[in-house]
């Protein structure tokens, strides 16, 4: 099983798009897969389902409540509309885990032993900060991936983010920096252009040459809550994303399980 967690301080750089974009597209491949919302702020929760219906989070998992020690995960999760793709969702009162002992970093890693057999990806989409949710998620995951926005300014704490994924080696030591990937890319300048050439330069070996374009139905998918592969199937945000998970796969030398046909969960 793989744990991916979807890291990168910085906001608005497609985080989250790629987090749940990844999740549903490994499913439709066929891989069992559950996606994790780690951010209080419950963005990649809105693109597959409206939050304020739910009655579950990943707060109840990981922190104690009334001097009670966490809920199991298996009981945080929730179905979507693909066959294969479980959530975990989150809630607001994810950003109280700040406040948690330290040693409560740890407890997301336990949570998900319990369901380890049940999936065979578990994607997490961390917050856009260095805190603690971010150091539980990275002690829980085998890998990282870090979606760079193409601009100059996105490159910027690159650098400091590749030290703390060092520096969670000291809880994890399994942990693996499985790449980055470019996105909100904009044909119509110039700097996106150099700054992709730019982020090979600086993880020449680590880029993924899959390139995700900045594109209106993407942007659309919260309102919807809906994911673009279910919204826009032959759009090139979903032929994107599609790639970028072959790619993806192949890295990890995996491949697609089964084709295309059969998305949708059927009563």
């Amino acid at each position: 099983m793989k744990v991916i967690a979807i890291a990168n301080q910085k906001g608005g750089v497609g985080k989250t798009t790629t987090a749940a974009m990844l999740s549903a597209e490994l499913s439709i491949k066929g891989y069992s897969t559950l996606l994790i919302d780690s951010d209080p702020q419950a963005n990649a929760t809105t693109i597959f389902l409206d939050p304020h219906c739910l009655q579950t989070s990943l707060a109840y998992a990981i922190m104690s409540r009334d001097k009670k020690p966490p809920a199991p995960l298996v009981e945080q999760l929730v179905t979507t509309e693909l066959e294969l793709l479980d959530l975990v969702p989150a809630t607001l009162g994810l950003a109280n885990f700040d406040r948690e002992p330290a040693l409560s970093v740890t407890n997301l890693r336990t949570a998900i032993k319990a369901v380890r057999n049940k999936y065979e990806f578990i994607i997490i989409d961390t917050p856009p900060n260095l805190g603690l949710l971010l150091t539980a998620s990275l002690t829980a995951a085998t890998d990282v991936l870090i979606p760079v926005q193409a601009a100059p300014f996105a490159l910027a704490g690159l650098n400091d983010l590749v030290q703390v994924i060092e520096g969670a080696k000291g809880l994890n030591e399994n942990l693996s920096l499985l790449g980055a990937v470019c996105t909100l890319f904009d044909t119509r300048t110039s700097v996106s252009g150099e700054s992709f050439r730019a982020l090979t330069q600086m993880m020449p070996d680590k880029t993924f040459d899959t390139i995700i374009h900045r594109q209106t139905k993407l942007e659309e998918l919260p309102a919807l809550h809906m994911p673009i592969q279910l919204y826009a199937p032959t759009s090139r945000g979903a032929e994107q994303y599609a790639t970028f998970t072959d790619e993806l796969l192949s890295r990890l030398k995996l491949s697609s399980k089964s084709s295309r046909l059969s998305v949708v969960k059927t009563n």
